[in-house]
């Protein structure tokens, strides 16, 4: 009955993830796809890296901001990371605001780029936050089927 009532929280989490426009249906169904019994946590795996990947390259785009001058060459290949990292899970606002950080510093804006980076920060925080929670909830729903 617990194993029922946690698949459906499970279920809902998910729907409200793709719901809120925070993942992408068809490319998190996709992943799904690829879990199998000689990698039944793949999911998980993939969520996790990509957590700990992101924030890494969000720290590092500030840092290179912060430079003087400005390291550009390494703001690009975080960029560029995290933009092909979040497309890779379907972490549809990330990348939305990763491709308009790119487009922002490519054309020399800097101030909006500054205030893109903040918004990418606050959604990349927002992410997480719900990530570890969904991430938590489909550990814990394997768990309970053994």
């Amino acid at each position: 009955m617990a194993s029922t009532s946690l698949r459906q929280q499970l279920s809902i989490m998910r729907q409200s993830l793709f719901d809120e426009g925070i993942l992408d249906h068809e490319q998190v169904s996709y992943l799904e796809t690829l879990e199998n019994e000689d990698d039944p946590d793949f999911i998980e795996n993939v969520f996790t890296l990509f957590l700990r990947d992101s924030s890494r390259y969000i720290d590092s785009i500030e840092k290179a901001l912060e430079t003087s001058p400005i390291d550009y060459p390494v703001m690009e290949r975080m960029m560029y990371r995290l933009k092909g990292s979040s497309a890779s899970i379907g972490a549809s606002k990330i990348n939305g605001e990763t491709n308009t950080l790119r487009k922002l510093f490519h054309d020399g804006d800097m101030e909006s780029g500054k205030t893109s980076l903040q918004k990418l920060k606050a959604e990349h925080a927002n992410f997480k936050e719900k990530l570890v929670v969904y991430v938590g909830m489909l550990k814990q729903a394997k768990l309970s089927e053994y």
